[in-house]
């Protein structure tokens, strides 16, 4: 891969997710917060295959500010969700109306630190563009390679726990990647059957988010059809994600894998 078509892809990254960020701040907009920080998850992505071919693996060390900003939106986005899975699993008000408080005082800190974001973005930007380095045909294989191999090994039998989301993590890494990866990788990769693997996954996190969040509510008396139907629907779904990852070694680098 070589260091221009990196560089072009930070740029246009970034200048992206600038604008998500910028537009956020103006008009409280989940929406923009979400793309701000799919475009954080993109960048990382590209940060963690440029480090694995380094021998001074420094470029995600020097991405930190950002990560910075990363988590503090991650804590409006929390309370946001937590909130909507409030509404759909829950009728306790209070529950409710705690989760917009918490996101109605993290969003005005958030906002209050503009101009300190602004800079960290700027000057991390400008350290990382310089770090850029070239990724071989070789490397590039090798590494899809064996994050796939253990992708496999932990999927062969899967454990529901926060293995299977970090499982996740790895999935979207690969897939991030892909578009610059794709002209030089020396395998095959089924890339619309590993995003329906990590969505699989991440349908049942954010079920057993729901039930987490049911759990936590004073009054659960009047919510047990809600919680015996989430229930139900985290079997169905494990049996579901199962089945997908049946045979995934070979499903993932066949362009006739199974919807």
């Amino acid at each position: 891969m070589k260091k221009k078509t990196e560089r072009k892809y930070v740029v246009k990254t970034w200048r992206t997710m600038k604008r998500h960020l910028r537009s956020f701040v103006k008009n409280d907009e989940q929406e923009d917060l979400h793309r701000f920080r799919t475009g954080v998850k993109k960048l990382r992505a590209l940060l963690i295959l440029a480090d694995s071919a380094a021998k001074d693996a420094v470029l995600e060390k020097r991405f930190k500010p950002v990560r910075k900003i990363f988590k503090q939106a991650g804590k409006i986005r929390n309370a946001y969700i937590n909130q909507e899975l409030g509404k759909a699993v829950s009728e306790n008000a209070d529950f409710i109306q705690e989760q917009q408080r918490i996101m109605k005082t993290t969003t005005r800190a958030f906002n209050a630190d503009k101009d300190q974001h602004r800079a960290w973005l700027r000057k991390t930007r400008r350290r990382l563009l310089r770090r850029i380095r070239s990724i071989s045909k070789l490397h590039l294989s090798l590494y899809y390679r064996q994050q796939l191999e253990t992708i496999a090994a932990a999927l062969n039998r899967p454990r529901f726990n926060e293995d299977l989301h970090t499982c996740r993590k790895q999935l979207k890494v690969l897939l991030y990647n892909y578009p610059l990866a794709r002209p030089e990788l020396d395998l095959a990769f089924n890339e619309t059957y590993l995003d329906q693997v990590q969505a699989a996954i991440g349908d049942w996190h954010d079920n057993e988010l729901a039930i987490a969040l049911l759990l936590t509510t004073e009054d659960t008396r009047n919510s047990n059809g809600t919680l015996n139907g989430l229930k139900k629907q985290s079997a169905a779904l494990k049996r579901r994600l199962t089945r997908l990852t049946r045979n995934f070694r070979e499903q993932a680098s066949s362009p006739l894998a199974a919807v």
